[in-house]
């Protein structure tokens, strides 16, 4: 923070620069984007593609997608380097799942909704096949239950691919492999609709495969019995390289073949690319010369199954064997070998264009309709066969072959291209963590509650008056002091609710936190108390130093609080990257059916870091840096810290206008932005604020913030008289006639002439959702306010004696409290064996996460450091 107290010239220099990122936001947020490809988000990609309706089934056409090094790459980043949105993207899972496996298949769906993409999975088991349980498949079926609906995503399981070779602790045990496949089956087909199970052996040439180059010791074909299918007494060439492995049809959902471009075998002793056979087959002598081009019709051949088979091997064509003649559709695992130590390789473009010309052959497709998808090995890895080399196999890392992949997609017909499914849009996930009642609830419930909070509060509003006369020691004894603890009180009381909420656990402070004062919640009168905070403390300072220096304080406690809000947000997403720290809590965010997406979308995750991963990219792109500045990610339970800043900056302005008695014109002003975002909905930044508390919308509760305290004295003054206080009763008596008469109307079912049939049923939704701010609930935030100050005055020892020497400390530290709740959010998130719903559970957790908070406050803890 050393920048916060250097001199002048740095001050206003850290402050314009605040000032133009802020600007650039506005610019960069509002304008349409005109870059290169590559340049702007992945989610901006559009296409004539209709979203698939049964993603699992793909009945035609032909898609691609990658399988990413997952460790290194993330699915955005592969997006922005080839230009395309995969349809899929596949990833490689130890099975059975453990819980770091649980978290990358979660990784994948999450990154592959926001593309649009779905999920080809490889289940590799870590254990021998005979060892597999029916638990172990019921908890991966119960898992991509859940990440499906949560992320409305499909799943295609590979399940142990190339059993049929010898390189894989699975290879080549038949029987175990059929049992543990239907075993896995039969509890995705029971628990999971929108997956599909895959069978996906490896192509042939080189079958039994007995000195495969990586071939596990000890692993040599001809131990089982059951893979002799010629009958002869021996596993050799002769043999069925596939039947003995298949699960059956019932089981099967998809089949797939592992068909790479290592480079060509060499046939016989002739010339590459010479045929032996007198069928003109090419037959496979042992010896791959790799990094070079494939032969002419390769991939063609190896579907009609006589590329590189031994004289006496059975020509099986696996595409229509095992997928047309099944009503089965067909997966190509794939890539092609280059090598960049070879000194003698053809160019790396021109190896895997050739590869792909051949993959994506309209008059193959043509011939086999049933090819489905082709899924592309995105890797640099040491192989055997080129040496042990470390090889190229990838498309994307070079920009000429990311290239030809654009082109090859490009010209040929009927790519199925992403989107597929639903795109989940980042201002989606903003809007999803608006944690009220929205449309689709049950309308006769929230607003009887409304009406039980209005018609109490007025109760308490005609007590306070008869406690004023009877017990007038009562009363708040301190109305001339600069510093009001009423307010102090009630920010402590909302911003410990808003704690209690974001702590998602039960117990009865939760009940309160949230139902308490209706449809008021803490943000509403966060932003209004904060401004009228603002409203009193800036005219102070201007008449003690002046309306520049003023104002040059307000600017660095902006600039102060933005630096904070970075700090929360980065510290934040470190955290995540610790192993034993599950930050989801607060970087992902489970709709509740509340957002802008509406009820349907409630169970679906969100990322709310979009693009975070591109910061550790050199150079970071543009996009991402953007989103990290306009605070466009970040923990959702800290979002409105956004708002705070900008509306900050706007204080000495909103001062000088108020100083020069010009607060009719700054109301009309505010309640025209009021309006004109009512109207056209106006995304003024492209922060994750603005979806939740759209600036131009919450700016009005803060202007009249503002304008109550900065005229705090003569209103307070004009309300405790005789005439005001029967403004106030006549006000809040009004509101609370008015709601009551509806709710007897619509609950006896009265029918008066004057209420229009339905009208109660649509006013919550009509007049009081939150993120809009409409009027109703603006009315219903004035009568709050009103009713609250008239009983804290007169009922100010009581309340005080009681809750006082808890929330008066928490009020003055407001800002301080919110900011390391997050923190206590993020811990509570990983406290082992929680359960949420448990009543007793939630007591403790937030009566000791406010004490230890409380406790923070008294003893100043990094007061110094975090803005309080």
């Amino acid at each position: 923070m050393t920048a916060i107290t250097a001199g002048p010239r740095q001050r206003w220099t850290a402050t314009l620069l605040l000032l133009v990122t802020l600007v650039a936001g506005i610019l960069t947020g509002a304008l349409p984007a005109q870059a290169a490809p590559g340049s702007v988000p992945a989610t901006t990609t559009t296409t004539d593609q209709q979203p698939v309706e049964d993603p699992g089934a793909f009945a035609e056409g032909l898609s691609f997608g990658p399988e990413l090094d997952w460790s290194t790459d993330n699915a955005r980043a592969y997006a922005d380097r080839t230009g395309i949105t995969p349809s899929f993207f596949s990833r490689p899972v130890a099975y059975p799942l453990d819980d770091e496996a649980e978290r990358s298949l979660e990784d994948l769906a999450r990154q592959g909704a926001s593309l649009g993409s779905l999920a080809v999975i490889t289940l590799e088991p870590t254990e021998s096949l005979d060892q597999l349980t029916e638990d172990d498949a019921r908890r991966l079926a119960g898992t991509l239950n859940r990440i499906s609906e949560e992320f409305r995503t499909a799943f295609f399981v590979r399940f142990a691919p190339e059993m049929n070779g010898t390189w894989f602790r699975w290879g080549q045990q038949p029987e175990d492999y059929i049992d543990a496949f239907r075993t896995v089956a039969v509890a995705v087909h029971a628990e999971v609709p929108t997956a599909e199970m895959v069978w996906s052996p490896s192509y042939a040439a080189g079958y039994p495969f007995t000195e495969a180059y990586g071939a596990l010791e000890g692993r040599t074909a001809g131990a089982v019995t059951p893979l002799d299918t010629n009958g002869n007494s021996l596993i050799d060439a002769g043999d069925d390289p596939y039947q003995p492995y298949y699960p059956g049809d019932d089981a099967v959902d998809w089949v797939g073949l592992s068909m790479y471009h290592f480079g060509s075998y060499e046939f016989g002793n002739s010339e590459q690319g010479t045929t032996t056979a007198e069928d003109g087959t090419r037959e496979y002598s042992g010896a791959i010369t790799t990094s070079v081009l494939p032969e002419p019709d390769k991939f063609a051949d190896q579907l009609a199954g006589t590329y590189g088979m031994a004289p006496g091997a059975p020509r099986i064509d696996f595409a229509r064997t095992y997928a047309a003649e099944k009503g089965k559709r067909f997966l190509v695992q794939t890539a092609a070998l280059f090598d960049p130590e070879d000194a003698d390789s053809a160019p790396e473009s021109d190896i895997k264009r050739a590869w792909l010309d051949q993959l994506f052959d309209p008059a193959l497709a043509a011939q086999y309709p049933e090819l489905g998808m082709v899924a592309w090995l995105e890797a640099s890895r040491l192989e055997p066969e080129a040496d042990g080399h470390v090889v190229d196999w990838g498309l994307s890392a070079d920009s000429a072959t990311a290239a030809v992949l654009r082109g090859t997609l490009d010209r040929t017909p009927g790519i199925i291209r992403g989107p597929v499914t639903d795109v989940v849009e980042q201002e989606d996930a903003n809007e999803s963590t608006n944690q009220v009642w929205q449309p689709g609830g049950t309308v006769s419930a929230v607003m009887g509650w409304l009406v039980l909070c209005v018609v109490g509060l007025f109760a308490l509003v005609l007590l306070a008056g008869v406690a004023k006369r009877v017990v007038p020691q009562w009363s708040y004894p301190h109305e001339r002091e600069p510093r009001d603890a009423r307010i102090d009180l009630l920010r402590s009381w909302i911003i410990t609710s808003v704690v209690v909420t974001h702590i998602e656990v039960a117990g009865p402070w939760s009940f309160i936190s949230r139902n308490l004062i209706g449809t008021i919640t803490g943000a509403e009168l966060f932003v209004l108390l904060s401004g009228v905070v603002l409203g009193m403390v800036h005219p102070i300072a201007v008449e003690r130093r002046g309306a520049l220096a003023a104002a040059k304080a307000t600017s660095r406690r902006a600039l102060k609080l933005y630096l904070t809000a970075l700090a929360v947000v980065i510290t934040v997403y470190l955290l995540s990257l610790v192993p034993f720290i599950d930050a989801s809590v607060l970087t992902t965010f489970t709709d509740r059916g509340t957002g802008g997406a509406g009820t349907e979308a409630a169970g679906r995750m969100y990322d709310l870091y979009p693009n975070v991963q591109r910061l550790f990219d050199y150079p970071p792109a543009g996009y991402a840096v953007r989103d990290l500045l306009l605070l466009n990610m970040g923990p959702w339970a800290f979002n409105i810290m956004g708002l705070y800043v900008v509306l900050t900056l706007t204080v000495p302005l909103l001062v000088l206008m108020l100083r020069k008695k010009l607060w009719w014109l700054l109301l009309a002003i505010s309640w025209a932005l009021y309006l004109l975002d009512a109207i056209f909905s106006l995304r003024v930044l492209n922060s994750q604020f603005q979806d939740v508390f759209p600036l131009l919308t919450w700016q009005v509760i803060f202007v009249h913030g503002v304008v109550l305290g900065f005229h705090r004295r003569a209103i307070i003054d004009a309300l405790s008289t005789r005439k005001g206080k029967i403004l106030v009763v006549a006000l809040t008596g009004s509101y609370a006639l008015v709601l009551g008469t509806l709710w007897l109307n619509h609950a006896l079912g009265v029918g008066l002439p004057f209420v229009s049939p339905g009208f109660y049923e649509t006013l919550y939704e009509s007049a009081y959702v939150r993120v809009s701010l409409q009027p109703g609930r603006l009315v219903n935030l004035a009568f709050f306010i009103l009713a609250a100050h008239v009983i804290l005055t007169s009922f100010w020892r009581p309340i005080s004696r009681l809750t006082g020497w808890l929330y008066v400390p928490l009020g003055r530290a407001s800002l301080y409290v919110f900011i390391v709740h997050v923190y206590f959010v993020l811990m509570v998130g990983n406290l082992p064996g929680l359960d949420r719903s448990s009543f007793w559970q939630g007591f403790v957790i937030h009566a000791v996460v406010t004490l230890v908070i409380w406790v923070m406050v008294r003893k100043k803890f990094l007061f110094s450091v975090i803005p309080n």
